[in-house]
C-alpha cells in the first residue's frame, strides 16, 4: 500500500456571495458606525460581529455561496509525492487544457452565477490544502478536479480549484497554512 500526499501551494482564494434585505443592510451600516469603520472594513472586524450577534465572522456572510481553494495564477502548483518521493509537479494552466490538443487530467469546470449584493473575497498565499491517502497502484488518471468561475464583477472573475477526487471518492483536506494576501468587500 502506498502513501499518496496531494498538496496545493501557490494562491488560494475565499469568495462569499450574500444576498440580504434593506432591513440587514440597516443592521450592518450601524455596526460599522458603532464600531468607526468603512461598511467595507467593517466586515473583517471581529468587533463588528459582537453587533451583530448571528454571525460568528465574515465567512458567515454567504448565504448564496461560498467557494474556496486553490486559485488559477501562475504561482499555483500541486504536487503529487508517493512515499515522500515527488511524483508529479501539475501547474493549474495545465488542469485549464486550453493549450492542448488532448486534456491531460479529468477536469470539471462549472460557473457561479447567482446574483448577490454582497461579495467579499479573501487572497493568501501558501500552503491551501493537503490531502492524503492509502492505495496500491496510483494513478493520476483516476484524479478528477473541479473548478469553479466565479464573476465577481463584469471585469473580474476568478477561476478556483475547489474539489479533487480519486477514484471517485472526494478527497478531505488534512491541513493547510496560509497568510492573508488580500481582501476586500463588494457592496
Amino acid at each position: 500500500m502506498d502513501s499518496i500526499k496531494i498538496t496545493f501551494f501557490g494562491i488560494g482564494c475565499c469568495i462569499i456571495k450574500g444576498k440580504y434585505e434593506e432591513e440587514t443592510w440597516i443592521r450592518f451600516r450601524n455596526g460599522a458606525k458603532t464600531i468607526k469603520y468603512s461598511l467595507e472594513d467593517a466586515f473583517f472586524e471581529n468587533t463588528f460581529y459582537k453587533e451583530l450577534k448571528e454571525y460568528n465572522n465574515w465567512t458567515d456572510l454567504g448565504n448564496v455561496f461560498n467557494v474556496s481553494g486553490l486559485l488559477n495564477n501562475y504561482q499555483s502548483v500541486i504536487e503529487i509525492k508517493i512515499n515522500n518521493k515527488k511524483k508529479a509537479k501539475i501547474l493549474f494552466q495545465e488542469l485549464l487544457n486550453d493549450e492542448f490538443l488532448f486534456p491531460l487530467y479529468q477536469t470539471i469546470i462549472s460557473e457561479e452565477n447567482e446574483k448577490g449584493n454582497l461579495t467579499i473575497v479573501e487572497k493568501e498565499i501558501g500552503t491551501i490544502a493537503t490531502y492524503k491517502l492509502e492505495t496500491d497502484n496510483f494513478s493520476l488518471d483516476k484524479l478528477q478536479f473541479t473548478l469553479k468561475v466565479v464573476r465577481v464583477t463584469e471585469e473580474l472573475k476568478y477561476i478556483v480549484l475547489t474539489k479533487i477526487e480519486y477514484n471517485r471518492k472526494e478527497l478531505t483536506s488534512k491541513k493547510s497554512d496560509t497568510l492573508v494576501r488580500e481582501r476586500f468587500a463588494l457592496l
